[in-house]
C-alpha cells in the first residue's frame, strides 16, 4: 500500500521539468538582484577547427524568469559574446554568498517572462587534436566531489535543480580522419563530418555523457539485455582493447540482473559503459559510465540513485554516495552509527558538490537507518518504491526523510539532526581515504582516458 501511494504521489508531481522552487535563494550582487532561472531548452553549436586547434561554442539558451532580476547561470571559460532578446549584453563573474562557489551573471535585468540567451565561448578542457591525422578526442568528463565540474566546464549550463532538454550540434572542420560519439543522448549522422545529439528533457547537467574518438580507435560490443519488465535493453560498451570490452560486457549483465532484482526495471533508455583502464574509478551519468571494472556495479547503482533519482543540490548528493556505499558494503544493518554525528546535508544552501564523507558516514547512516525500518520491510524495500516513484526528478534531503518517514510511520527528525543535519557536530572531524570508486584524476589522467 505505501508502495502504491508513493507512486501517486509521483503522478501528481507536474512533468513540465519546472524546478524552480527547488534552487536556491536569490541574492543581491553589485550588478543587482541576481535571480536563478527555469531553462526550457538549450541548443550548443560545438564547432572543433582541427586546423585552427580550437573548439567554439555557440550557444542557444530559452529560459523563464519568475521575477524581475539579472539572470544567473554558470560557465567556466569566458564568454566572448552575449546576445540576450536581441541586445548585446556583458557576462560577469561573482561569487555566491559566503564564496562557496561562482557562477556568471547579466549585466542587463529581465522581467518575468520567457527570453532567448545567445553566447559565444571556447573548450579548452579535455580535449586534444592530432595535426598528423587532422583528427580530435574531447569527452565531457565530469565530477561531483568538486565544485563547478559538471557541464559548465564545457558549456554554458544551469544549476542542478533544473532539468531540460539539451541539443548538441557537433560539427569537425578540417578533419582527415572519421569520428564517431559515444553518447547517452539519441545521436544522428547528419553528414560526413556533422551530428546531432539530444538529451532528454528530464537529463540535469550532470547527467548528458558525450565522447567524441577518431574512428576505430575503440573496440566495442552492442548488445541488449532482456529487463525484466520485457523490454529489451540496448546496452553498448568501449574501450581500447578487446578484452576490456569482453569483460565489461559479462560484468554489465550481471550487474544488470542484480539491480533490477532489487530495484526494478532499468530506468534509462540504453546502458552505455567506457572500460577505463585500473585504479581509474569512475563517473556516472544517466544510463551511462565511463568507469574501470572495479566501480562499475557501483556507477550502475548510481543510474538509480544519483542519475534516476537526482539530488537538486550538493546538499542532497550525499544521498546516492550513502546508498552506492551501503550496497558495497553488502547492504549491513546495525543498531547505530559507529560516530556521533556530522553535517552531511546542512552546508550553505549554495554549495554544489558532494561532501566525500558520503561515502563512510553516509553509508553507516543508512545502516542504522535499515536497522529502524526492518519492521516494515527494511531500507532497500523502501528504496525500490522511491526509485519507482521519483525516477526521472530532482530530490532534496527533505524530500527523501519525508518519504522514509511516511513508508515506515517513524519519526526520524532526531536521527536527521544528529547524523546528517549536525547542529551539534559541525566541528566533529572525520578523516577519510580516498575513495577508490571516485579518486581524484589529474589533468592527464583525464586526457589519458581521451
Amino acid at each position: 500500500m505505501k508502495l502504491l501511494a508513493l507512486v501517486a504521489m509521483f503522478f501528481a508531481i507536474d512533468e513540465s521539468w519546472a524546478n524552480l522552487h527547488l534552487s536556491p535563494p536569490d541574492f543581491e550582487t553589485k550588478y543587482g538582484r541576481a535571480i536563478f532561472l527555469d531553462f526550457t531548452r538549450a541548443e550548443y553549436s560545438i564547432q572543433y577547427d582541427i586546423y585552427r586547434e580550437e573548439t567554439v561554442v555557440k550557444s542557444r539558451i530559452w529560459f523563464k524568469a519568475d521575477k524581475t532580476g539579472h539572470p544567473i547561470f554558470d560557465l567556466v571559460p569566458d564568454v566572448s559574446f552575449a546576445d540576450l532578446d536581441g541586445q548585446r549584453v556583458k557576462v560577469h563573474q561573482v561569487d555566491f554568498p559566503g564564496s562557496d562557489s561562482k557562477l556568471r551573471i547579466l549585466d542587463q535585468a529581465v522581467k518575468p517572462g520567457e527570453h532567448v540567451l545567445t553566447l559565444t565561448s571556447a573548450i579548452d578542457t579535455n580535449v586534444i587534436f592530432d595535426d598528423r591525422q587532422l583528427s580530435v578526442s574531447s569527452a565531457f568528463w565530469i565530477r561531483d566531489l568538486k565544485d563547478r565540474k559538471f557541464l559548465e566546464q564545457y558549456i554554458p549550463s544551469n544549476f542542478e535543480y533544473d532539468q531540460y532538454q539539451m541539443t548538441f550540434h557537433v560539427f569537425f572542420s578540417g578533419a582527415q580522419r572519421n569520428h564517431e560519439i559515444f553518447s547517452n543522448g539519441e545521436v544522428s549522422k547528419t553528414s560526413s563530418n556533422s551530428w546531432t545529439v539530444v538529451f532528454p528533457e528530464y537529463f540535469t547537467v550532470s547527467c548528458p555523457y558525450f565522447h567524441v574518438a577518431p574512428k576505430g580507435q575503440m573496440s566495442r560490443a552492442d548488445f541488449s539485455y532482456r529487463s525484466v519488465n520485457g523490454r529489451n535493453i540496448p546496452i553498448t560498451v568501449y574501450a581500447s582493447t578487446e578484452a576490456q570490452v569482453s569483460e565489461f560486457k559479462a560484468e554489465a549483465k550481471k550487474v544488470m540482473e542484480e539491480l533490477e532484482k532489487d530495484y526494478g526495471p532499468w530506468g534509462h533508455p540504453s546502458l552505455l559503459a567506457y572500460a577505463t583502464p585500473p585504479g581509474t574509478g569512475g563517473m556516472e551519468h544517466a544510463g551511462a559510465t565511463a568507469t574501470s571494472i572495479s566501480a562499475l556495479d557501483h556507477e550502475m547503482l548510481h543510474s538509480y540513485f544519483a542519475k534516476g533519482v537526482m539530488p537538486a543540490n550538493g546538499n542532497s548528493g550525499w544521498i546516492d554516495e550513502a546508498i552506492a556505499s551501503w550496497r558495497d558494503k553488502g547492504y549491513q544493518r546495525v543498531p547505530r552509527p559507529d560516530f556521533t554525528g556530522s553535517n552531511l546535508g546542512l552546508q550553505s544552501v549554495y554549495k554544489r558538490n558532494t561532501d566525500d564523507r558520503a561515502y563512510k558516514l553516509g553509508n553507516a547512516f543508512l545502516s542504522y537507518i535499515d536497522y529502524r525500518l526492518q519492521n516494515t520491510g527494511g531500507l532497500r524495500a523502501f528504496l525500490r518504491g522511491y526509485f519507482h516513484a521519483y525516477n526521472k526528478t530532482v530530490i532534496t534531503t527533505e524530500h527523501f526523510k519525508n518519504n522514509l518517514e511516511f513508508f515506515s510511520g517513524l519519526n526520524l527528525s532526531r536521527d536527521f539532526n544528529t547524523y546528517i543535519w549536525g547542529k551539534n557536530s559541525k566541528g566533529v572531524n572525520h578523516s577519510l581515504r580516498e575513495n577508490p570508486y571516485h579518486p581524484a584524476l589529474t589533468k592527464q589522467q583525464l586526457e589519458d582516458l581521451l
